[in-house]
């Protein structure tokens, strides 16, 4: 059936000025037509949605996320050693936390044993309506290196190019290398430092891009951020200690930034992973807000990802408390984020072709960017989606599973 939806302000996620009184056509998972109130040609029986006074943006999208680890307490070897089901099944729900919160496309960054893939194909497979899951299996760190309990461990060139290969074979759809450890657990132990090299980075990246797959790079210190933009990364996730030289190289080549600013604030709380943690990112949060100046002021274009801890309105609050503007926030989870994931031709903005993916506001985002968090409804695939009957998560990892009375 025919969908138009009408009377609303429509913010398309170009971030030009908004269209009162819009009207979008779906027909199936598709956007057919998008124009003022009376632009249009008539739609005969399709089914009239009315919006008045609510604001229509394109779906949200988590270009950062770790689904099936998300909000887990205790240490990175204990949050990888639950059974493989039970992984694949909070991904599941995680995936539906994401929807509630308008986020209709998800970067997973990785998973214990590569199981992000399988959440992908679980959902795919089934008749879950749930975000479009894009999956990057496994990072790439040294032997020892960071997040070596979950990673595949490499240590040359040749390593690094076959574990990609055998990710790309298993359905990878983007490849990572940890380019920075932390440490910080202890007083006087370096906050972030180099963990793999440019050339045996350059040779995962290489055969990734041949294979028209796009990479990743976790990187806090500012030495490993430039060594993975000379690798050729596509985006840079966390980037805190990220230099104005650096952040200027970055937009001189077109890298991107996933700040995931909500994360490390959180993570300055009790997640059963020590005091040297929260210590750790106590000093990290006040070197992030330097890193994401940097990359504003010289242009890199910046998305929005959770990673395993954050959301989407701590991370919008941060961003504009920290320099952008809120229409800049709703491209931050929009169009910017479509861009660094390679899909724009598909999501990020509101306009005739695109996959019908969109959420319902109940005010303007741009007067208040906590509007943001006001999901009335959420249109996946052309499906409309009640965000009241979807899962609630809660900080302990606790969930409350639907609407009262269900």
């Amino acid at each position: 059936m025919r969908l138009v939806f009408s009377g609303a302000t429509l913010i398309d996620g170009r971030g030009g000025r908004p269209i009162a009184n819009a009207e979008v056509v779906v027909e199936a998972d598709r956007i057919m037509a998008v124009g003022s109130a009376g632009e249009l040609p008539d739609q005969g029986d399709a089914r009239f949605i009315n919006l008045t006074g609510k604001y229509l943006l394109p779906g949200f999208i988590n270009a950062h996320d770790h689904l099936t680890t998300k909000r887990l307490r205790g240490s990175r070897t204990d949050r990888a050693s639950a059974d493989d089901a039970l992984m694949v099944a909070r991904g599941i729900q995680n995936a539906l936390v994401n929807l509630r919160e308008g986020v209709t496309t998800v970067r997973d960054a990785g998973a214990p044993r590569g199981l992000s893939l399988s959440l992908k194909s679980a959902i795919t497979s089934s008749d879950i309506v749930a975000p479009l899951i894009l999956a990057a299996a496994q990072g790439l760190t040294e032997t020892a290196g960071y997040a070596h309990e979950i990673f595949v461990e490499v240590d040359t060139p040749l390593e690094a190019k076959k574990a990609t290969g055998v990710m790309i074979k298993r359905g990878a759809d983007f490849i990572k290398c940890m380019a920075s450890i932390e440490w910080g657990h202890a007083e006087g132990e370096p906050l972030s430092t180099v963990n793999m090299d440019v050339a045996t980075m350059r040779a995962a990246f290489d055969l990734a891009h041949h294979h028209s797959r796009r990479c990743m790079a976790h990187a806090l210190c500012d030495e490993a951020i430039a060594n993975a933009v000379e690798a050729g990364a596509d985006t840079i996730e966390h980037g805190v200690f990220l230099s104005a030289a650096t952040a200027k190289n970055m937009s001189k080549r077109g890298v991107g930034l996933v700040p995931t600013l909500s994360g490390y604030k959180e993570l300055r709380n009790d997640w059963g992973r020590g005091q040297g943690i929260m210590r750790q990112s106590a000093k990290l949060v006040e070197h992030h807000k330097v890193g994401f100046r940097n990359a504003l002021d010289a242009g890199v274009t910046l998305a929005f990802g959770s990673d395993s801890l954050g959301n989407l309105m701590d991370e919008c609050s941060t961003m504009q408390e920290w320099g952008m503007t809120p229409m800049q926030c709703i491209e931050a989870i929009t169009r910017n984020a479509a861009i660094l994931l390679g899909i724009d031709d598909r999501v990020g903005i509101i306009a005739a072709g695109r996959t019908a993916d969109l959420v319902v506001l109940d005010s303007d985002p741009i007067s208040n960017i906590a509007a943001l968090g006001e999901v009335e409804l959420v249109v996946k695939s052309g499906r409309l989606i009640d965000p009241a009957r979807l899962p609630i998560k809660f900080p302990g990892g606790a969930v409350l599973s639907t609407a009262p009375g269900e």
